[in-house]
């Protein structure tokens, strides 16, 4: 098949569909479509966070992105792999996550000592799982996350570290190394938590994806008791103000969210925002620290908002091809009647797109046949027309035969005859053939002149025979 490419020819924009499956569902021809022409818009401000990945959840496409490969410290961020593994191994081993319980060992709370992220759990006291996945969730509980993977680890929280950078792996991240389950700070590089703002968007990506999880940090507050130690134990949010509407970064389209703030460390977040049909992902990592961790959480909660809110205001669903539209024409052999066949789109092609883009910087890549042999059935699809934009393919559109055109049985068995003629082996044994003739041909001629040359030898013969006997 031959490929040409020309320059686009529609400037209109499509209509905006409102409801969130709907527009998931014409946007899913989309999804092995390259980011790069999207990541070449940059919002009108420049993020402090240094490193950035916001990525459409409809589409799977990157929106924008800064330093999002480098590995940079996951801090806190480190407890959604503790949660999505967890959930991942009690659905395995079918195992209930209100029957399970689990003790706080004194290891453990001697581990976590000092540290400001608690959720109140005494040494000793048995909390389920789903609770302790909900301290973890909502306060950034360090004993629950820890107490979570030394249940995982058969006693090991090292061991559960391995399987966390197994199933990170198994996730397709490439920079990501977890040395804890609730994602302490250490001095000692080796001894840190690393990820990626990508490898950290592939994570979350699968938490949210978890109705459990989902509702956790869709969640204000949840008590985990009574235990054996507590009547009540109530765990409060305080890991996404942005989803509390007393707070000053409240964001009504978020639908859940992780942050990282610790004192003395850079902060980081993990965000997921929807409305009007479209769907948002956003990590940030190392955000610069404030002069205290009110300031600190003000730069991270600002900038996460003005990003999501730049993606909802900066791009759309748009028609790009509509269904029908002729585009291009193939030969048609073996018909009296026509020599070409017009193409036709045979569906609708829309995606998601930067609202001020003009359309006509999109180019054309056909994928045809040199010809159609007839007959030809109307609708047959034949080729396909390849989108480009900034070098880089955003979709296809098949094309279709328009019409339905006879074939003529005399041009069938003269082109029939041409296709024979033109065959390796038609011209093997014509070559066969004329080499043997003339080999042939060579073999008479000699065997006739042998003859002709024993003729006069026996006429020579003869004639001294009677000159002797005379």
């Amino acid at each position: 098949m031959k490929k040409k490419t020309k320059g686009g020819k529609r400037d209109g924009s499509g209509g905006f569909w409102p409801l969130k499956r709907l527009c998931a569902f014409l946007l899913a021809a989309l999804l092995l479509a390259p980011a790069a022409a999207y990541g070449a818009y940059m919002p009108s401000f420049q993020p402090a966070s240094r490193g950035v990945y916001l990525e459409n959840t409809d589409t799977g496409k990157l929106i924008f992105e800064q330093n999002a490969g480098e590995r940079m410290e996951a801090g806190y961020l480190a407890k959604l792999m503790t949660a999505l593994m967890t959930v991942e191994y009690m659905e395995e081993k079918g195992l209930s996550l209100d029957d399970e319980k689990v003790a706080l060992k004194l290891y453990i709370q001697n581990l976590v000592y000092g540290s400001a992220n608690l959720g109140g759990i005494l040494q000793g006291e048995e909390v389920s799982v789903r609770g302790l996945l909900y301290a973890m969730l909502l306060q950034s509980a360090n004993e629950a996350a820890m107490m979570l993977g030394d249940y995982i680890g058969d006693g090991s929280v090292g061991h559960f570290a391995d399987l966390m950078n197994r199933r990170a792996a198994e996730l397709g991240c490439t920079g990501t190394t977890f040395t804890d389950p609730a994602g302490f700070h250490d001095d000692d590089p080796a001894e840190n938590n690393w990820t990626t703002p990508r490898d950290m968007g592939i994570i979350f990506r699968r938490v949210m994806e978890n109705d459990t999880l989902r509702q956790i940090l869709q969640s204000r507050s949840y008590d985990i008791g009574p235990t054996n130690k507590h009547g009540s134990l109530n765990q409060f949010n305080y890991t996404n103000a942005m989803m509390s509407t007393a707070s000053d970064y409240y964001y009504a389209p978020v639908d859940g969210g992780f942050i990282s703030v610790v004192s003395g460390q850079k902060a980081g977040i993990a965000v997921m925002a929807s409305t009007g049909g479209y769907s948002y992902l956003l990590v940030l990592l190392e955000s610069p620290q404030g002069a205290d961790l009110a300031g600190t959480r003000d730069t991270l909660y600002t900038e996460a908002k003005n990003l999501l809110q730049w993606a909802f205001d900066s791009f759309a669903v748009r028609t790009v091809m509509e269904k029908g539209e002729i585009m291009e024409e193939v030969p048609v052999r073996f018909s009296s009647v026509t020599d070409h066949m017009p193409l036709a789109t045979s569906e609708t092609f829309m995606a998601l797109m930067p609202n001020g883009l003009d359309l006509t910087s999109i180019q054309y890549k056909y994928e045809l046949p040199e010809a159609l042999a007839a007959p030809v059935q109307k609708g047959l699809e034949v080729g396909r027309l390849h989108l480009i934009l900034a070098d880089e393919e955003i979709g296809w559109v098949p094309l279709v035969t328009t019409d339905y055109v006879e074939a003529s049985q005399l041009l069938v068995w003269l082109g029939w005859l041409g296709a024979i003629v033109h065959t390796f082996w038609f011209k093997f044994w014509v070559l066969f053939v004329i080499t043997f003739v003339v080999l042939y041909s060579s073999l008479l001629v000699q065997v006739k002149r042998r003859k002709q040359r024993q003729g006069r030898y026996s006429r020579y013969n003869a004639h001294r025979s009677q000159e002797r006997y005379l």
